[in-house]
């Protein structure tokens, strides 16, 4: 009986040890993208009028709710904490707990295991979502204050928008109020590119920091260099590092057009932001120790397909609920080693806190 009642003692505490980051081995090299405020609705649209995504070629799926710490419906910040630390915290707040003490982040954990480093957005780098995994701040609107503390992490690959906030307001289109030059900070340590012309121009360089709009870049349409060449290049870059790296893509306009309502400008984030996941895929299968996660932040708008065709790959009503975020569940699309750690119904840390235990071993 004495013997009997051990084991079961045994499978009942195994039962209740989480299986986050079990199989083996843990990735060398890790892509989280992604899709601010792309729900399941945004997704089929841009399946409809592309007819194929590179997201079908994830085999593990699974769903994530997003409420914040105060609040069921989430801004990008408390999201993007959770999927940054595996803590939830109040809306607005950058990578701090609810009463303001930092929470370390997968990038953190990743530099101390001597991983290279990249955030690739669309945004401004100083923009909610990149902003939760290299800075700790109690209000997202602190962006001046957010690239000071960007400037001084150390990370490998910094692309988007946002030089306003790196310059001095001695500077037309600098937004900060001080004098502060950070751009040329950066310069004394990494190679510093604002064109696309630098960008296609850039040599074989170990990081650099490319910041090619005064706030956020261009639409999909209209973006030079756009998210698959950044994405690209960041891997490129990254993918020297012996130790292997942590790369963050977001496409961050999928959440500003389903802000504005707009169905058409939903359809090209999305292609666009797919084009990116399939540059991250192309990596992934040819290096095998790599994983890649897909995911959002976030549902933005509402947003529901009325009607269109299939045969003519055409969205031709497309409603909405409102222009905010939503409490919806999104998805996770996860490809590579530990791929099944991501199925299921979960909760938004649940990312932070598989991939930091990786990071860990």
């Amino acid at each position: 009986m004495k013997l009997i009642s051990s084991l079961f003692l045994l499978l009942l505490l195994l039962s209740t040890v989480p299986t986050y980051a079990m199989e083996q081995p843990a990735p060398k090299n890790i892509i989280l993208l992604i899709g601010d405020g792309m729900g399941i609705a945004q997704i089929t649209a841009g399946k409809i009028v592309n007819k194929h995504l590179n997201l079908e070629e994830f085999k593990h799926l699974g769903l994530l709710m997003t409420h914040s710490g105060n609040a069921l419906v989430t801004d990008s910040a408390a999201s993007g904490t959770a999927m940054a630390t595996g803590y939830k915290t109040d809306n607005k707040m950058i990578a701090v707990s609810h009463e303001g003490t930092p929470l370390k982040s997968i990038v953190e954990y990743a530099q101390e295991a001597n991983k290279a480093i990249g955030l690739v957005v669309t945004s401004s780098i100083t923009h909610a979502t990149p902003a939760v995994f290299a800075a700790h701040v109690d209000n997202r609107k602190s962006q001046t204050l957010i690239a000071e503390q960007l400037s001084k992490s150390g990370i490998d690959v910094l692309l988007g928008g946002g030089w306003g906030y790196f310059v001095p307001n001695t500077v037309k289109g600098s937004f900060r109020n001080d004098h502060k030059n950070l751009l040329d900070k950066l310069a004394e340590q990494t190679t510093v590119i604002q064109t696309e012309k630098e960008f296609n121009e850039l040599d074989d360089v170990d990081s650099v920091v490319g910041l090619f709009a005064r706030k956020a870049l261009p639409k999909a349409d209209k973006r030079k260099p756009g998210l698959p060449e950044l994405t690209s290049k960041a891997i490129q870059i990254l993918s020297k590092n012996q130790k292997g790296f942590f790369l963050m893509v977001e496409g961050s306009q999928i959440d500003w057009a389903g802000h504005d309502n707009n169905s058409n400008d939903i359809i090209k984030e999305v292609i666009d932001f797919d084009n990116a996941i399939g540059v991250a895929l192309a990596f992934a299968k040819n290096n095998i120790e790599t994983l890649v996660l897909v995911t959002a932040d976030h549902e933005t708008g509402g947003y529901a397909i009325h009607d269109g065709s299939i045969i003519k790959q055409q969205v031709t009503d497309g409603q909405f609920t409102h222009s905010h975020h939503t409490a919806e569940m999104v998805p996770v699309f996860a490809y590579g080693p530990g791929s099944s750690d991501f199925t299921g119904i979960g909760d938004n840390t649940k990312i932070g806190k598989i991939l930091i235990a990786y990071l860990k071993k």
